[in-house]
């Protein structure tokens, strides 16, 4: 034990030090604020905090070789990095950039709506994937990056999570609107990649069973997946075809506003791919996060049972040849 104790008193000071990079302007920026976070076996523990120079240059003294998060505080957004162990830790670039409400090059991509019902309640799963094609980072505080509706009905059972480009996915809370049944979601929208929000929600089944839903993002497909043994009606819904593995039933939802009829039970996560199924073409993947936490036996621990869906691009955005199979 003390041959263990003198090895790590003997383990180099290690110095974490760069220069944060606004990469709207493609200059240093001064005076942001940078945090180091060491990631141990045992939590998560502070390592510093640094306000860079005026040349942009930071400097914070980190001890050990554990993994470090370090993050960059500029105009109300955090940035984050993740140095591995091992990785060099002096000299790096943390990137930030320009926010602003509105006038950003940030777009809906995907929207995929996801229904499973046992007959006792209705589990609804939503995915909405933005993309910041442009060099300046989406931030509305006041109006919020996603606005989106839920059910009265469902409001208590509401849960959230976002997730930034290249990041972990993060529980947020959304808040009420003034406008009945609509929710906010502070939650910025990063150049760089997708910017992904998944929402759950959970409502007792009534007969006749029915869900109202809206549309409240700029124009983008959106999709509604329906496992195999559950069916539905409504006005806007164009049928896609079935998907490859799962056999579930897609729609294109092509109105602002859609009232679904909903009959049956059934769970994607039942689904069985048929013998002798072709492995080509698009495919609903099962992630981590988001969701409701559901109260099936197969949910295992606080992240599984949060059910969302993953599209190729190619199916998201091109419906399928007459036929209902989608293209190789």
């Amino acid at each position: 034990m003390k041959a263990v104790i003198l090895l790590l008193l003997s383990l180099p000071l290690l110095a974490l030090d760069g220069t944060v990079v606004n990469k709207t302007t493609g200059k240093p920026q001064p005076g942001v604020l940078v945090h180091a976070t060491k990631m141990t076996q045992g939590g998560m523990e502070p390592a510093g905090s640094s306000k860079a120079d005026a040349d942009g240059r930071f400097a914070i003294p980190s001890g050990g070789s554990a993994p470090l998060l370090v993050q960059a505080v500029y105009k109300g957004v955090t940035y984050t990095r993740q140095i591995p162990p091992g990785a060099p830790s002096s000299g790096i670039e943390l990137d930030v950039w320009e926010a602003a409400p509105k006038g950003t090059s940030a777009a809906m991509a995907q929207h995929m709506i996801l229904i499973e019902t046992d007959g006792q309640e209705l589990v609804v799963n939503e995915t909405v994937v933005y993309q910041n094609s442009g060099n300046v980072t989406w931030n509305d505080a006041t109006n919020g990056t996603l606005r989106f509706y839920v059910p009265a009905e469902a409001g208590a059972n509401l849960m959230v999570r976002a997730t930034s480009p290249g990041g972990m996915p993060v529980e947020r809370e959304a808040r009420k609107a003034p406008e009945k049944g609509v929710y906010l979601l502070d939650f910025p929208v990063k150049p760089g990649g997708e910017t992904r929000f998944d929402i759950s929600y959970k409502m007792p089944v009534k007969q006749p069973l029915e869900l109202a839903g809206r549309i409240l993002h700029g124009p983008g497909p959106v999709r509604l997946v329906v496992p195999q043994g559950i069916s539905v009606q409504g006005d806007g819904l164009a049928p896609l075809g079935a998907e490859p593995q799962t056999q579930a039933s897609i729609f294109d939802i092509k109105t602002p506003q859609y009232l679904l009829k909903i009959s049956g039970t059934g769970t994607l996560r039942n689904a069985q791919q048929p013998a002798g199924q072709q492995e080509d073409g698009p495919r609903i993947e099962e992630m981590m996060p988001p969701g409701y936490l559901r109260y099936w036996k197969w949910a295992l621990g606080l992240m599984l049972g949060f059910l969302a869906l993953s599209f190729w691009a190619q199916w998201m955005k091109t419906p399928p040849p007459q036929g209902g199979k989608p293209k190789a």
